[in-house]
């Protein structure tokens, strides 16, 4: 029975008995009569769109752009042309900035970037349908024109037909193909596959029909002459034309209108004969009439005279919206050894792009005796054997080979002798921050891997004390840090230590009486003033008296029990001036100005005086050094490196002050320099092991040294393409290492 209180049941329109509660229905019953939402997912529907587009574009419905290519016309939606083109989509959007609500009804567009008709009407198609069909003889031209357009599915889609098609009569055009540059992946297999067949690709139309550069290198004997290496001679010859391009404005068309007759100078680069001073022993006849020729040359090309040209009827100029008619430039310039062959005994030839544009080479080799003194008139007596062979041994050529390079491109990292091998932890390598460490041990010439760090940091730098590498701060790409690790050899693990009482990066590191210290730096808003010191036994860091003025990139190392803070940058300006810290007195005093502002050099104590390397002066990467004397106490100018190298980091090995990567003021590097100690210059190139010791570049070390060299580091040894070289004389012995990337701001 049912009491008076209880609520009858209803019924619900689908005849289901519900219970009321509190004189309504329940929610749980409510929900469940409750309809659910219609799902219907159309998987036709984007095709049922394209071909109604289609057919409205081909009818002329709705269309509000026309394409000009050359007498055609091609009617389109510019909302369908945009969505399958950025560059379209661009454009359509600046126009609509512009014209705002007055924007017309149907835009015209002329395409006069040479663009084929039939290219045109199959990316058109395709952007309606979807779908791409072409014959073979026209992906090159669907390329060219997807690749301006930026419709990047359809040009990867391109590139990998040319690659699986590609053949000796058709690389070196594919290799041509402006834009192509922008795709590495299909640069490097074009320029494999162009290496691999060199010697039938350079017997080509194609090829021959190519800008030819003509270079002569002297060389004194002909033991010299006969040592050479392709690859060797022909990047060095790619290094004097790269300069020419760089400093004396020179273009590859210039370069090509006559023979280049060059010479090995003292600091291992090639120099021009025409440079070559009067009276020098290499002087000959056959140099002086080279001069001659390029004085002539030379004169000539001054006096071309432009003449202006003169309308030969009244004109009437107008304006077009045009598509492609500026020539498209190169994203990358970087100029690149691709391939080398021996032609003869002494000739070689090789390939070399820059950017995109392609250039072939040739390197004659010329013997340049210099000339004979005359002989004394006294009666020579008999030499002996042991003399003769010492006299010898004495003209033998010297032997070089090139310095093998890093792994990877970075400014910014920390660098620091350990155990006599050049150690390079962390930097920027132009997308981020790094962990990873490297070592190079300047008697093999060959980097290796070390335990990376705990976390990435770069704009920092490392000091060693008593054999351990302490990591000072920096950055990790997103904030500065104040973290501090070290790297134990023993365990070869980085450990915490404690942190800095300030996080900042681009800090002066050094390492003083065993103590570390750690000057000024950045913090995010100024170039900051304070100063710090770790003493590794008590394991905390106390600050000491701040510098006079604050700043940040600044060249930090200790010098007969001083510490000095070279150059850097307040806030907006770069400094020449420098503050010596004695830490008797706890004072920082100013010490002579630098002769040039510069910001991110490196400093470090060597043969008993101050060398500030390198750095940027706010505008320009330096080449310049500066030597500090303290006894004089006065900066004077030092040898220029061979590369510019802002950001750079610095140490001394033995009797080699090394400069480590850095920023050119176009690209990241990856290579290493030194001072020579006996030519005062610095260099990329290093003499070869001495015949009667075991070769850095045999297959494998010799088991002593490698048991040394595992026994300081848990590495995996990189030559880097240094392995296996044949000895060369003087420079020659270079492998074809383009570590340069393309161009960039410079690091901050």
């Amino acid at each position: 029975m049912r009491t008076q209180s209880e609520p009858a049941p209803t019924i619900t329109s689908n005849g289901k008995l519900s219970k009321m509660v509190g004189g309504g229905l329940g929610e749980d019953e409510e929900a469940q009569d409750a309809p659910g939402p219609l799902v219907f997912d159309d998987t036709d529907h984007h095709c049922r769109t394209l071909q109604a587009l289609n057919m409205m574009r081909k009818n002329r419905h709705f269309c509000d752009v026309i394409l000009h290519v050359g007498n055609a016309e091609l009617h389109a939606h510019r909302a369908v042309l945009a969505s399958a083109s950025s560059y379209l989509f661009e454009m359509f959007s600046s126009e609509e900035e512009t014209k705002g609500i007055a924007r017309e009804t149907v835009i015209t567009y002329k395409l006069n970037g040479g663009f084929e008709k039939s290219a045109i009407e199959k990316l058109v198609d395709y952007a309606y349908t979807a779908k791409l069909c072409v014959e073979p003889r026209q992906v090159k031209a669907i390329y060219l024109a997807a690749s301006y357009l930026k419709m990047e599915p359809v040009v990867q889609e391109c590139a990998r037909h040319l690659m699986e098609n590609l053949l000796v009569d058709t690389c070196i055009d594919t290799r041509s193909l402006p834009g192509i540059t922008r795709h590495k992946a299909l640069v490097s297999q074009v320029d494999n596959f162009i290496a691999d067949k060199f010697e039938a690709v350079r017997q080509t139309a194609s090829f021959l029909a190519l800008t030819c550069l003509r270079i002569e290198l002297l060389s004194q004997t002909r033991q010299e002459m006969s040592l050479v290496g392709g690859d060797s001679v022909c990047q060095l010859a790619l290094e004097w034309i790269r300069k020419q391009n760089e400093s004396a404005g020179s273009d590859l068309d210039d370069l090509a209108e006559k023979d280049h007759m060059l010479y090995l100078a003292l600091d291992n680069s090639l120099q021009d004969c025409s440079d070559l001073p009067s009276g020098d022993t290499n002087d000959t006849e056959m140099v002086q009439d080279y001069k001659k020729m390029s004085k002539k040359i030379t004169a000539a090309r001054t006096n071309r005279r432009k003449v202006p040209l003169q309308p030969a009827k009244p004109r009437v100029l107008y304006l077009a919206r045009d598509i492609g008619e500026q020539p498209e430039i190169d994203e990358s310039t970087d100029s690149i050894l691709i391939a080398t062959c021996k032609v003869s005994e002494s000739s070689f030839q090789a390939l070399v792009a820059f950017g995109s544009r392609l250039v072939s080479m040739s390197v004659t080799l010329r013997l340049n005796q210099p000339a004979a003194t005359t002989p004394s008139p006294v009666a020579t007596t008999p030499v002996s054997n042991s003399r003769a062979e010492s006299q010898e041994k004495e003209q033998q050529p010297d032997m070089y080979c090139v310095m093998a390079h890093m792994s990877s491109v970075k400014c910014s990292s920390g660098c620091a002798n350990l155990n006599e091998q050049l150690l390079v932890c962390g930097g920027y390598d132009r997308v981020e921050c790094l962990k990873s460490v490297e070592s190079y041990d300047p008697e093999w010439n060959i980097w290796a891997t070390v335990a990376p760090m705990r976390e990435a940091r770069g704009r920092f730098n490392i000091a060693v004390v008593r054999g351990e590498v302490y990591a000072v701060g920096g950055s990790n790409g997103t904030t500065e840090l104040d973290t501090v690790e070290k790297f134990n050899q023993e365990t070869q693990k980085w450990t915490k230590v404690a942190s800095l009482p300030l996080a900042r990066s681009h800090t002066g590191v050094c390492n003083l009486n065993d103590k570390i210290y750690c000057i000024g730096g950045w913090n995010g808003q100024v170039g900051i003033r304070q100063c710090d010191v770790l003493d590794p036994d008590v394991g905390k860091w106390i600050s000491i008296a701040p510098l006079q003025t604050g700043r940040y990139q600044a060249g930090s190392c200790s010098m007969k029990g001083q510490v000095f803070a070279v150059g850097g940058c307040d806030a907006w300006n770069c400094l020449n001036s420098v503050e010596v810290y004695d830490p008797e007195t706890d004072e920082w005093s100013f010490a002579s100005e630098m002769i040039t502002a510069r910001r991110g050099c490196g400093v470090a104590a060597f043969k008993g005086k101050l060398y500030a390397v390198g750095g940027s002066d706010g505008t320009h990467a330096l080449c310049s050094t500066e030597i500090y004397d303290p006894d004089t106490k006065t900066w004077t100018p030092g040898p220029n490196m061979t590369t510019p190298r802002a950001n750079v980091g610095v140490a001394v090995i033995g009797s080699r002050l090394y400069a480590v990567g850095g920023f050119s003021g176009k690209t990241f590097l990856n290579s290493i320099e030194y001072l020579d100690e006996k030519t005062d210059e610095w260099t990329t190139f290093m003499p070869k092991a001495s015949s009667t010791s075991s070769s850095p570049f045999s297959a494998s070390p010799t088991p002593s040294s490698k048991a040394s060299m595992d026994h300081q580091f848990n590495f995996e040894a990189k030559t880097n393409g240094v392995n296996g070289q044949v000895s060369v004389p003087k420079t020659l012995q270079v492998e074809a290492q383009n570590g340069n990337s393309g161009d960039h701001e410079e690091e901050k």
